[in-house]
């Protein structure tokens, strides 16, 4: 007689599934985080480079407006001055739900409270959206002294990598990003010029994260094990 076959029991079926399974719950959100940073990452390069690109061609053409010249034009005028010839827009955020945003101030900050930015303002800064889906938000106004005298134009740039869409935190999909007018110019992560002390105290669960963008520069463009990702 021949021998017989040996097999999986049931039970050792149903053992090695387990394990399996185990092994996946484990390891599969870890890979699922590693991409999603991966890709925050390439995204915020990606929207610094576009805007580098758009704001070094209309330096070279038109400059930078000073805070008087700013503080005597409208934010349309201002768009429509320096940006809108060099940079490619596909959808003018006229009212936030035009660009995807369920409410008019849907950012959190890394700790978690609510952040007082409203998506669109027109009286002070043009919203707009590139095709990529990254919402763009140059802004526009100056800030006054107590003795009402303008004192400097505001250069930050706010940038949503994914428009709309959730979570809306800065940090993970919303960063601020500056525009510099020496050495060069060109567009930095808003903190570059702040010690390494005040970004990580900025970009962490007891911040804000307006400095985060800077905090993943300074990392080799990585996202690190101290980040405020959760």
């Amino acid at each position: 007689m021949g021998k017989m076959k040996k097999g999986f029991t049931l039970a050792e079926t149903l053992i090695t599934l387990g394990i399996i399974g185990v092994v996946a719950a484990i390891t599969i959100p870890g890979l699922i985080e590693t991409y999603q940073k991966q890709a925050t990452v390439n995204k915020l390069k990606k929207a610094i480079s576009i805007l580098n690109q758009a704001y070094k061609l209309s330096f070279d053409d038109v400059g930078e407006p000073d805070a008087t010249i700013q503080s005597e034009m409208t934010s349309t005028e201002y768009f429509n001055t320096y940006w809108a010839p060099y940079i490619k827009v596909i959808t003018m955020c006229s009212t936030y739900k035009v660009c995807g945003y369920t409410t008019p101030t849907p950012w959190t900050n890394t700790n978690g409270n609510k952040n007082s930015w409203f998506v669109v303002e027109p009286r002070l800064r043009t919203t707009f959206m590139t095709p990529d889906g990254f919402v763009y938000i140059p802004l526009y106004q100056t800030w006054k002294n107590n003795a009402g005298e303008e004192k400097k134009n505001l250069y930050d740039v706010i940038v949503d990598i994914n428009n709309g869409e959730l979570p809306n935190k800065l940090g993970r999909d919303v960063f601020f990003l500056t525009r510099v007018t020496t050495d060069g110019g060109g567009i930095r992560c808003l903190g570059y010029d702040k010690s390494d002390e005040e970004i990580n105290q900025n970009c962490s669960k007891s911040g804000t994260g307006d400095y985060c963008a800077e905090k993943i520069r300074r990392a080799g463009w990585k996202i690190q094990k101290d980040y405020p990702w959760k």
